[in-house]
């Protein structure tokens, strides 16, 4: 048949095609690669190059500034790092990837003649009707660290009115828009608040930027941190800025390097914040794990636009891991959590490996929050120190604090109320170490105390009732009778502590409430009061002490009235099968109080009787002389 080569020539013709199709898609593909890679070798060579010719002035901009669009100071030598290992904010690398969040407004209108800033394609006109923004030089910058950023405390209200919203027909993306910035993302935080972040300028801030010009200023500053940081060199590859309005009208200011996840300042900086009360600190190796932690705070209050890097989740992970299996194996565990937060946090962590390289606010913010709680406490523990606290109730700074003298009148009161406080202190002193609250064994000790509480009021109540059903009977407490009897005297002193005993605990049980152990800052507070008073943190353990010492007093003094009663209206017969009982009782009853203080009646009495017999033959010995 005729058509047969005709088929197969144009059968072979189209597979040349298709070829050739494919290896014009593999040659773009690779041209596009290797376009790509030389476009960011130049971009990188083209920075460096603007920031070694450094001769310009501050006001002014070199031509390859203005190709890079940015304000950043110069990068030094750094070691180049992959964008998967760090933090530091990604933005979308392709042009047809949806925007992460919407863009606040119109092109922003900033003064150039007191800020040089330069803004790219947003720049507009300069505005005669832009009012006066203090210029880099007049701003007042302060060093403070992630965790003096106020954002829960600025309570901001809303309208009371009542309004229905009137939506506007059609599809909409229900954004708003502004005419005052722009170059400003505004972003959610996974909790709900919302925060501002200029990828020009790589600043963060928390401020309200939409209101009195704030963004201009807040430029501003960042405009002058960052000469600060380009004059003093100390500047990096993945470095970031935030920028917080103070009360006072100064800009506070940080740095965060990506790279080395420390936060970090231009200048010498002395910071209480930094510092959380931790004395002793002299070592750089020390401190590091305090700016570690701050530079996960400054990730946990901005987390959006961030890829979780895998090595990170790994190292959470083993933290946690070994974390639960010291809580198991030791009860002097320095874990931060408990045994069921750390369980419940391990799963938590499982969960957000499959957010492992990707862009998730809220598997970064789970992360940084946790790693923030434990770089904490590393820090506070003098972690790789010399000296270091390896056990939860280890005190650093007093080696002897347990075997101190106490003072008379605490010797005293402890006896009076039968070693309760002796009790209570030891637990108080494995709680509150050197200042810092041990929050599993917080709230160990308070469910404790609760329950104790609980059983407390029940004896108390039944006690009550004891002493007022022991008044009632007949010829006991005698109202025509104006001089009361011993008997009912003593039963009156034990209504009295049973009364105390009840009221104390419920005083107690509803002091201690969810908000006094919410926190470790709470509770800290609460700690830190109660050591302020004469006999110092001794007096929480006193106060603790109350329910069940007045309850104790409470049963003596019933015993001592019923044995009045016993011994002055029983006849001779009945004495004597009483009175052994009740011997043999008070020395059963007795006998757990004095074993509890290491007082042992059978290695008494065999120590008496050894002395005994030593007396004797001295005895005999001076006879015969």
């Amino acid at each position: 048949m005729a058509f047969l080569p005709l088929k197969e020539f144009l059968l072979q013709k189209l597979v040349a095609l298709m070829k050739h199709l494919k290896l014009l898609k593999l040659s773009s593909a690779i041209i596009w690669c290797i376009h790509r890679h030389i476009i960011t070798l130049l971009r990188r060579l083209l920075h460096g190059i603007s920031h070694i010719t450094g001769g310009h002035l501050p006001g002014q901009r070199t031509s390859i500034d203005r190709i890079m669009g940015a304000t950043q100071p110069a990068i030094g030598d750094t070691q180049d790092q992959t964008p998967g290992i760090t933090l530091a904010i990604r933005p979308p690398e392709r042009e047809n990837a949806p925007p992460l969040q919407h863009c606040v407004g119109s092109p922003l209108v900033f003064p150039t003649a007191q800020v040089p800033m330069h803004h790219g394609p947003y720049s507009t006109p300069i505005s005669s009707s832009v009012p006066a923004v203090r210029q880099p030089g007049a701003i007042t910058l302060r060093a403070i660290v992630p965790s003096q950023i106020d954002r829960y405390g600025r309570n901001i209200t809303q309208k009371k009115d009542f309004r229905v919203f009137e939506v506007s027909p059609g599809p909409d993306n229900f954004t708003e828009s502004s005419t005052k910035v722009a170059n400003w993302l505004q972003l959610t935080h996974p909790e709900g608040a919302r925060f501002f972040f200029n990828p020009l300028q790589r600043v963060f801030t928390d401020q309200n930027i939409l209101e009195n010009n704030l963004a201009l200023e807040i430029l501003a500053a960042a405009e002058q941190a960052n000469q600060m940081a380009a004059g003093s060199g100390k500047v990096c590859a993945t470095m970031e800025l935030a920028i917080e309005k103070l009360p006072e009208g100064d800009f506070g200011y940080y740095f965060v390097d990506h790279d080395a996840r420390i936060v970090f300042w231009p200048e010498i900086v002395k910071s209480r914040e930094l510092m959380i009360h931790v004395r002793g600190v002299i070592d750089k190796s020390h401190i590091r794990y305090a700016l570690e932690a701050q530079y996960w705070k400054h990730c946990t209050l901005f987390p959006n636009m961030r890829a979780l890097p895998g090595q990170v989740v790994d190292c959470l992970r083993d933290i946690i891991a070994y974390a639960h299996a010291e809580s198991i194996t030791s009860q002097t565990s320095l874990s931060p959590f408990d045994l069921d937060e750390l369980s419940n946090m391990l799963s938590v962590v499982d969960h957000v490996k499959d957010n492992i390289e990707k862009v998730n606010e809220h598997s970064v913010c789970i992360v940084a929050r946790y790693m923030d709680m434990f770089f904490r406490a590393k820090f506070v523990n003098f972690c790789g120190q010399l000296g270091a606290r390896l056990d939860a109730d280890q005190s650093l700074y007093d080696s002897n604090g347990k075997e101190k003298s106490k003072h008379i009148l605490i010797r005293i009161l402890n006896v009076a109320l039968f070693n309760s406080p002796n009790i209570h202190s030891e637990s108080i002193h494995n709680v509150w170490v050197d200042n810092t609250v041990v929050k599993p064994r917080w709230k160990k000790f308070i469910s404790q105390l609760t329950s104790e509480w609980s059983s407390f009021t029940v004896f108390s109540t039944v006690m009550l009732a004891v002493d007022v059903s022991f008044l009632a009977v007949p010829g006991v407490d005698d109202p025509s009778i104006q001089s009361k009897p011993a008997t009912t005297i003593v039963i009156y002193l034990s209504t009295l502590c049973a009364m105390g005993s009840l009221v104390i605990s419920l005083v107690l049980a509803g002091q201690v409430t969810d908000s006094r152990r919410s926190s470790a800052g709470s509770v800290a507070k609460f700690m830190t009061s109660m050591s302020q008073s004469f006999l110092g943190i001794e007096s929480l353990a006193f106060m603790l002490s109350l329910p069940f010492a007045l309850l104790i007093w409470g049963m003596i003094f019933f015993a001592i009235g019923l044995s009045i009663l016993i011994f002055y209206t029983t006849d001779i017969v009945a004495l004597t099968v009483v009175i052994p009982i009740w011997v043999v009782v008070l020395l059963l009853t007795t006998w757990p109080v004095l074993a509890a203080n290491n007082f042992h009646v059978s290695v008494a009495a065999m120590q008496a009787y050894k002395s005994w017999k030593v007396i004797m033959r001295r005895m005999i010995i001076i006879r015969r002389q």
